[in-house]
């Protein structure tokens, strides 16, 4: 974070018309030495050594500042979904440093997804609603990650204010050739459609699976 070698990319998000919908941002991270180091490695270094707020903030800001500047060339607006940890939506200034990003950044909050896993904030839940709740008054979405992988996917979407739910990729993965994943799959758009939610899914990478 210091040395400045973490850079985000940003993943496509489109909806059925083959539009763009909006991007996942994703932070990566290429050192000297090291070389390139696999988000599934050094983020969850961050979270045990308490250094998820600052890099979900650095996060936040550059992405809000680089994906500001890139609608602004482009001349139109979609949406940027971030991914939060718990530890950084369970901090006391959180939605204070949020709104300042927003701020500085002169960014339509109702343009920003946030991606809560289910599984990270299931013992927080009572610290994490009424985090949610001033976020859905903000105009900020809430989006439940990798959606049918958690034991109690089904009742939070009872307990807080979700607009989307992201079909997890293990799922989307298997549908052409695993029964009970392309079940799972028509279930949770079902789900999805019954509490009026949007439904996104991740690794449609083939025209099959989008026919799916």
């Amino acid at each position: 974070i210091q040395q400045n070698q973490l850079y985000m990319v940003y993943q496509p998000q489109f909806n059925a018309q083959g539009n763009l919908h909006g991007v996942e941002a994703l932070v990566r991270w290429n050192d000297d030495e090291l070389g390139f180091v696999p988000p599934d490695k050094f983020i969850s270094i961050a979270e045990s050594c308490g250094l998820m707020p600052t890099l979900g903030q650095l996060i936040i800001d550059t992405t809000l500042a680089e994906m500001g500047k890139l609608q602004k060339q482009l001349g139109y607006d979609f949406q940027v979904s971030i991914n939060i940890s718990v530890r950084q939506i369970t901090q006391d200034d959180f939605l204070d440093k949020l709104i300042l990003s927003i701020q500085t950044q002169r960014f339509n909050q109702r343009n920003i997804t946030l991606e809560i896993t289910e599984n990270l904030f299931i013992e927080d839940l009572d610290i994490v609603r009424p985090v949610c709740d001033s976020l859905n008054k903000l105009g900020v979405g809430i989006s439940l990650d990798d959606f049918g992988t958690g034991y109690s996917s089904l009742s939070m979407l009872g307990e807080l204010p979700f607009h989307e739910i992201k079909i997890d990729k293990g799922f989307i993965d298997n549908i052409l050739t695993c029964t009970k994943s392309l079940k799972m799959v028509q279930n949770i758009i079902s789900i999805g459609k019954n509490f009026d939610m949007q439904v996104l899914a991740e690794g449609v990478e083939y025209a099959k699976h989008e026919a799916v």
